[in-house]
């Protein structure tokens, strides 16, 4: 018997059901959520300030390059209750940054002569900065209230100056190279030994080559005033660093470049920064020697005494010579006083009465020396040169003594004065080799006591007090036959008078002086080549007398025209005000200016002898022109007449006509447009500002006054007189375009120029309202752009876009629309269309269409593909 048994089936056991995925992944995205949770947490540090001003839990936040990387979260008292501890949670991506050396500081506005630091802070409030430094990691820190100095320029070079004073400076004072600023005064604070003032300077990156291992630096803080032989010197390096204090410095090329850190003395002013050398003298006595005593030679001063001491061999004086004239001192080399000489003739050297004796170096030969003997007179031997006779009508404050300079220089002075049969001669003596500048045709006149020279960065007087009491001589030296000993010259008052010759006089007319004098100033293109010498009456007009210096005489030809150029001259337009001002002698006094409008002609008197009121009449033929402008319209004489913003002509009289309805303006056109204007179809009408709610017309006038608009004709016929119009032509703000009609019941707040917008964008505006000629409405003629016209056609909408509409539903609520801004304020169209503009449905020119009071909300829906 057998039996039959089923094979078993053996399936593999399952090692991990489907249904722990979910577990897993939970897990993971619980572990990504904690990683993403500590790493927003950021990192929590504290820092310990002086003070907690200007700092608060919750709001003062910290920034690193504009970015805010932290903020505060609890502000607390310090242990030693000197100060605060603050609590700061930073942001994970700074966290690499928290450093040993990092410096945290708060950042507050300030306002100083120097500027406003920290002006970002005045809006955004008080912030805590970082600066980033090396180190291990680090949560703990102490903070500044102040920027530190490592933080100030990272690029830029970083120096400390030495100083026995503050002086005028202060934090953010300039550091100046040659008047310009290359860096600024970070800090300062009293050295350990409370003897001097270190200054922490930082140089511009781009600047920092320009500093050496042997720049000098010296304080220019203030205006500096002083008196010598030299003169009356009043300087100041900029308004800048004379309100709040600055640095100058000058570097050799030859040195080189300073590192950071490097230290370097601040000197007092530019004189103490040069370099010197030191020199011993030894004299019998030390008789009007100070401490200061110049030390001059050729009148140049080379150095002063620093010492003087009594010794038994005698006095010991000590001094110091400008390194760049070390070269003059040598074995051979010697030193005499110069003092004040008493005598019948006069009083030589007469400035030693006021800044005391001075010492004069003799130049010799040799080796380098350093040890001299002052001698009381000059040895003997040494006084090389020429002398000369000067001849003067008078004295003119000349005395022996007085200077003779070439160039600036000294070169020379006065040794005698004697009277004359013709007045007073000098007796000049010039050093040797100098003397060989005197030729037979130089030149000799008095030399002026006070050079200003100013502009807008530096203030510069300078005077020759040695001038003021004994007068000064200079001259010029000329090719020829060098002048013999004793050779006789004429003194000239001045130098111009000196090189002159013979001027060119002629009379030109006015019938007004407009501010000219006798002695003003004749201009040609701004140089001054004359001056007027008489003006008198003759039959109403005046005559003036116009003398041309004789260097510049070939200027004058019979095209030349002159014209008043005295005072200031204002243009003013949108486009900005052109300030016209005349020199300033002729603005003093008056003056003229000429040119030439043919530069080919030979040298000769004018044919025009008027005097023209400006340089547009003198250099353009005019021609006369009368307007009627209605009463009660507002213009001045000299009011331009314009074209397309061009001055074309100007107003030169207004009469009030006899029946008292007209003004009548006499005017005249430059010769180069006036065809065009003085024709039957021209028109004038008057341009004045309108001020209101949609803007400004025409603001030009604001700034000018009324003038005169003018539009030229086609015709041929000539004419003379115009009635102006008060209001303007049709404005026309497109060449081309097409012109609509709309018609509504009412203007409203439409007014011309109010823009006609499609989809908000502006395609055209209005440019004229009337009143229909039914009168049951009003026509508002519209310009559409020429690029912009295939957007409007047959099938186009237009509705009155201004002010708001409001709608107001009990189930629907309120609903305010407005098109835009502009539109609130200066009214406005707007317009949708429905199809595409095809030639069926285009819109001729001058087509009427109505103009909606509201808009229908389906034409926003329009689309067409136009």
């Amino acid at each position: 018997m057998s039996s039959d048994f089923q094979q078993p089936t053996i399936h593999g056991k399952r090692t991990l059901s489907p249904i722990w995925v979910l577990p897993v992944l939970a897990f993971a995205l619980g572990l990504w959520l904690l990683y993403s949770y500590i790493q927003e947490r950021g990192t929590t540090i504290e820092v310990r300030f002086p003070t907690a001003n200007g700092i608060e839990a919750n709001k003062t936040l910290v920034r690193y390059q504009g970015l805010v990387v932290g903020q505060v979260t609890k502000v607390n008292l310090a242990p030693d209750h000197q100060s605060v501890d603050v609590v700061i949670n930073m942001q994970h991506t700074v966290d690499s940054l928290l450093r040993e050396q990092t410096q945290f500081w708060v950042v507050a506005p300030k306002a100083s002569l120097t500027g406003i630091q920290g002006l970002d802070a005045l809006f955004t409030g008080n912030y805590i900065a970082m600066e980033p430094g090396p180190g291990p990691r680090r949560t703990n820190f102490t903070g500044s209230l102040e920027m530190p100095v490592s933080a100030q320029d990272r690029e830029g070079l970083q120096l400390q100056l030495a100083a026995p004073k503050r002086g005028s400076l202060s934090i953010g004072s300039g550091v100046y190279f040659q008047q310009v600023q290359v860096g600024e005064v970070v800090d300062f604070a009293l050295q350990p030994d409370q003897q001097q003032v270190l200054f922490d300077v930082v140089i511009e990156p781009r600047y920092r080559s320009l500093v050496r291992q042997e720049s000098r630096f010296w304080n220019t803080s203030g205006a500096e005033l002083s008196a010598s032989r030299q003169g009356i010197k009043v300087e100041l390096e900029s308004l800048a660093s004379l309100l709040a204090g600055g640095i100058t410095f000058s570097s050799p090329e030859e040195s080189a470049a300073a590192i950071d850190g490097t230290e370097f003395a601040l000197f007092n002013s530019a004189d103490d920064a040069n370099p010197v050398v030191p020199i011993h003298l030894r004299a019998d006595d030390a008789e009007g020697l100070n401490v200061g005593t110049a030390i001059l030679y050729r009148g140049l001063e080379l150095g002063q005494v620093t010492q003087i001491a009594l010794t038994e061999q005698g006095v010991e004086i000590d001094a110091q010579i400008l390194a760049t004239y070390q070269h003059l001192l040598r074995q051979d080399s010697q030193f005499s006083r110069v003092g004040a000489k008493l005598g019948l003739d006069g009083v030589a050297h007469l400035d030693t009465l006021i800044f005391g004796d001075f010492i004069r170096l003799w130049p010799g030969d040799g080796e380098p020396a350093a040890h001299f003997v002052l001698h009381n007179d000059i040895p003997d031997g040494l006084q090389e040169g020429r002398y000369f006779t000067l001849s003067h009508p008078h004295l003119a404050g000349i005395a022996p003594g007085a200077p003779i300079r070439y160039l600036g220089v000294t070169v020379g002075e006065v040794a005698d004065v004697a009277l004359a049969a013709d007045g007073v001669e000098l007796t000049a003596w010039i050093d040797a080799p100098h003397h060989q500048l005197v030729t037979e045709q130089s030149k000799f006149w008095r030399n002026a006591p006070v050079d200003v020279q100013a502009d807008l960065s530096n203030l510069r007087v300078q005077a020759q007090p040695l001038d003021l009491l004994t007068g000064g001589i200079a001259f010029s030296s000329a090719e020829g036959n060098p002048a013999s000993a004793g050779h006789r010259f004429a003194l000239a008052a001045d130098e111009a008078s000196a090189h002159a010759g013979t001027p060119l006089r002629f009379e030109l007319t006015s019938p007004h002086l407009s501010g000219l004098s006798e002695g003003a100033p004749v201009h040609f293109r701004e140089l001054a080549v004359g001056r007027i010498e008489a003006i008198r009456l003759v039959e109403g007009s005046m005559a003036i007398t116009v003398a041309i210096d004789a260097e510049h005489q070939q200027l004058v030809n019979q095209s030349s025209r002159f014209w008043h150029h005295s005072g200031v001259k204002v243009k003013g337009s949108l486009a900005g005000v052109e300030v016209d001002t005349a020199p300033l002698a002729a603005m003093l006094r008056g003056g003229l200016s000429f040119d030439n409008s043919d530069t080919e002609l030979a040298p000769g008197l004018p044919s025009d002898r008027r005097i023209h009121p400006d340089a547009d009449s003198a250099r353009h033929d005019s021609h006369s022109l009368t307007l009627y402008l209605p009463a009660r319209a507002t213009i001045n004489v000299g009011a331009p007449i314009r074209y397309q913003g061009h001055d074309i002509g100007r107003i030169e009289g207004i009469e009030l006509e006899q029946s008292l309805k007209h003004q009548v303006l006499n005017a005249r056109l430059h010769g180069r447009w006036a065809d065009a204007f003085r024709i039957e179809d021209a028109r004038f009408h008057l341009v004045q500002p309108e001020i209101g709610l949609s803007g400004i017309r025409n603001p030009g006038a604001l700034l000018t006054g009324n003038f005169i608009q003018a539009q030229p004709g086609q015709s041929a016929a000539p004419r003379q007189s115009f009635y102006v119009s008060e209001q303007p032509p049709r404005h026309q703000p497109y060449d081309g375009g097409l012109t609509l009609v709309l018609n509504q019941n009412r203007l409203g707040s439409l007014k011309i120029g109010s823009p006609v917008l499609f989809r908000q964008i502006k395609i055209g505006e209005v440019i004229a309202t009337e009143l229909a000629a039914d009168g049951d409405g009003v026509d508002i003629h519209v310009a559409i752009h020429p690029e912009r016209q295939h957007l409007v056609n047959q099938s186009s909408r237009f509705w009155n876009a201004s002010g708001l509409h409001v709608d107001i539903g009990i189930f629907t609520g309120t609903e305010i629309n407005t098109e835009s801004l502009e539109t609130l304020i200066a009214g406005g169209i707007a317009v949708a269309t429905e199809q595409p503009t095809t030639d069926q449905n285009r819109l001729a020119e001058g087509a009427r269409l109505p103009l909606k009071a509201n808009v229908d909300k389906r034409w926003l829906e329009w689309q067409p593909k136009l």
